[in-house]
């Protein structure tokens, strides 16, 4: 048998639900089974949070991994060096917490990059609270693009059964249709099928979605699908990838769901994102790809107005766990 990997579970915002997601997947004693997790955040937050849910995990501060024993009552937690959360702010906006969760997440990457961690699974951070605090970075994965010195990641959505990538991320909306390029269309194309084998589907079947409305009605309502996107299609099609295109984007995702496709190159965030958070919470998570190891997340945010209730869904997370142990191995 090979060996589990070992998994760093990132905090992510200390104020957020993570600490109370993260209490309840590691519960489940069958995921010791498939890998060897630890915590990198604040022991103090995620004792709180056990105590609140009156769980029974118990918490072990660490130094090293090399200190680890992964035992599934008593999960490590290691702390950044020279960094003291202090005092934990109220779940709102925060510099304090967006550094937190910016430290938390390097020290995950670092490991990794050092071969002490196979995989890396991260809680929900807040976007703003990691600008206030300083990190001049559009999102976490351009963060991570420049601390590991990869020029090329790119985020893999799960959406139920149907997998699919964006050509453009966190960027205004103004700024989408310039991007919109031949090269740019066919190297998503090519990574979602790259991704999709690694997953295990042998011939993927890859809907390529248009940009404007009606796959823009011959030219009517825009040229992208003419100019741009059919011909990234057919550059694909002539690598023997099986993809169809351009695909109206009110009808594609559907057609996926419907079992027409494995995967769906979608042109801008939103195109990609509304139709993946409409399926169950439980088969849906963010994967960081082109990194030197998986990254994982969810694909919600930190809920604040729910933090410290209760009631939060660990199925994201736990999806993000899944996927992350999948692919490390």
């Amino acid at each position: 048998m090979r060996a589990k990997p070992t998994i760093a579970i990132v905090m992510g915002d200390p104020a957020g639900i993570g600490p109370e997601l993260i209490v309840k997947l590691l519960a489940d004693q069958s995921l010791h089974d498939r890998c060897r997790p630890f915590i990198i955040g604040a022991i103090d937050v995620m004792r709180a949070n056990a105590a609140a849910l009156s769980s029974p995990l118990r918490f072990q501060p660490i130094d090293r991994i090399e200190d680890a024993a992964f035992a599934p009552n008593a999960i490590e937690v290691l702390n950044p060096p020279g960094f003291q959360l202090g005092p934990l702010p109220p779940p709102s906006v925060h510099p304090k917490l967006g550094e937190a969760a910016g430290r938390y997440l390097a020290l995950a990457f670092e490991l990794a990059l050092e071969g002490q961690a196979q995989g890396v699974v991260m809680a929900p951070m807040n976007k703003e609270s990691f600008r206030a605090a300083g990190y001049d970075y559009y999102d976490e994965l351009q963060f991570l693009a420049e601390i590991t010195a990869c020029a090329d990641p790119y985020i893999l959505g799960a959406a139920g059964p149907v997998w699919a990538v964006a050509v453009t991320e966190h960027i205004p909306f103004k700024d989408i249709a310039p991007l919109i390029k031949r090269a740019r269309v066919r190297r998503y194309i090519k990574q979602l099928q790259d991704a999709l084998v690694k997953l295990g589907y042998s011939e993927p079947r890859i809907a390529v979605a248009a940009l404007n409305p009606h796959a823009g009605e011959g030219g009517l309502f825009g040229r992208e699908e003419i100019d741009q996107i059919a011909p990234a299609v057919r550059d694909a099609l002539r690598e023997d990838i099986r993809a169809e295109g351009p695909v109206p984007a009110d009808i594609v995702f559907k057609r996926a769901l419907d079992g027409d496709f494995d995967g769906v190159v979608c042109m801008y965030h939103d195109q990609m994102n509304i139709a993946r958070k409409l399926q169950s919470r439980g088969d849906i998570a963010t994967l960081w790809m082109g990194l030197p190891v998986i990254g994982a997340t969810t694909a919600h945010g930190t809920a604040f107005d729910i933090a410290g209730q209760g009631s939060a869904d660990p199925g994201s997370l736990r999806a993000a766990l899944d996927y992350a142990i999948k692919l490390a191995r």
